[in-house]
């Protein structure tokens, strides 16, 4: 089941599971026919180890994908978050194959196999002000600088690929200079919950993961009970967003998808969609002549009153289960076949 949130306006998915997937090529397939006939737009990657995503749409077409993802498919677990958007944040629908739905790029990692004990919201605050608790930021250093947890360390990552290398690091201290349990937290829940794997591999026992990630802690608990400070980054047109999950007052620099504080906005390098402070000496003329012309087209389309830009139209049909099997080439769905287990997913964690 999902806690679809009834609205007129924009419904924002973000989800992620971790199962081991069958025949990818077929379900990237599914998923695209799926999302192109409920009009939904955004990103959805798919890999052996699992599904991941953020998608939007209308409620009504929101509540048709899912309805069919949790009951016709074998990503009836996924992790769900959703958010309302005045706006639509996504513009294109892409469903893409990886070799990962979060790259982190080490071997041998698996969530469904060894992960971290998952901890609540609600006890989240405690386990964080133990003394014997190192607290990690597994998001990126962007991400870091606009906001995180009270005595939250930040590994300095430009991108998930380098948390290994800081792990390892941490991983080959002595034994009475590390720490003794591990904290680890990121927007969602799916980086922290694959870094945890990667910590238990590294020989940390005591490893544990905020369930649901930041955007759950800010849902659930009280701004005057908060540990949490500033604000979190998320991955659509919102840029941020503050402790009661509304638009913050970051905006996102077009030019090197920098979050831009309004100081930062105010500065003579930042010229909307072209340059900020963070890459106008990263660029050439050429480089910002071409993001000037973009942010030309995209300003006509936006007075054209365009819906969306670059996105194939979509039947208006509704969907067949019947006729979508029959295109598969079989009575019975062959992705169904292929995952006999599909009913027993990830394993499950612990809760504290």
């Amino acid at each position: 089941m999902h806690n679809l949130p009834k609205t007129n306006q924009y419904v924002v998915a973000a989800l992620y599971q971790f199962i081991k997937v069958d025949e990818i090529t077929q379900w990237q397939e599914a998923l695209r026919e799926k999302c192109d006939i409920c009009q939904l737009m955004g990103t959805l990657l798919i890999a052996e180890e699992g599904l991941n995503g953020t998608i939007s749409g209308r409620y009504d077409d929101m509540h048709r994908f899912l309805d069919w993802l949790l009951s016709e498919t074998l990503f009836t677990a996924p992790e769900l978050k959703f958010a309302v958007h005045e706006e639509r944040p996504f513009h294109r629908m892409k469903v893409r194959l990886k070799r990962e739905i979060v790259t982190m790029g080490a071997s041998g990692i698996s969530p469904t196999k060894q992960a971290g004990t998952y901890v609540n919201p609600k006890d989240w605050n405690k386990l964080i002000s133990d003394p014997d608790v190192m607290v990690v930021d597994t998001r990126n250093d962007y991400e870091v600088a606009i906001g995180q947890f009270q005595g939250a360390v930040n590994p300095l990552t430009k991108t998930f690929r380098d948390f290994p290398e800081w792990a390892a690091e941490l991983a080959a201290l002595p034994e009475e200079s590390r720490p003794k349990k591990l904290a680890m937290y990121c927007t969602g829940g799916i980086r922290c919950e694959k870094s945890t794997a990667l910590m238990k591999n590294l020989g940390f026992e005591d490893v544990y993961h905020l369930k649901g990630g930041i955007l759950q802690y800010l849902e659930d608990i009280p701004q005057n009970q908060s540990l949490w400070e500033g604000e979190c980054f998320v991955f659509d047109s919102r840029v941020a967003v503050d402790h009661n999950l509304q638009r913050g007052k970051y905006a996102l620099c077009h030019a090197c998808k920098m979050p831009l504080s309004k100081q930062e906005m105010a500065s003579a390098t930042y010229v909307a969609g072209i340059s900020c402070p963070h890459c106008i000496d990263k660029t050439t003329p050429a480089q910002r002549a071409r993001f000037s012309e973009r942010a030309k087209q995209i300003a006509l389309a936006k007075q054209r009153g365009d819906a969306h830009i670059g996105a194939k139209p979509v039947s208006k049909e509704p969907f067949q289960k019947e006729s979508f099997q029959k295109e598969l080439g079989r009575e019975q769905n062959p992705l169904r076949e292929k995952n006999p287990g599909r009913e027993k997913n990830i394993e499950k964690k612990k809760e504290i």
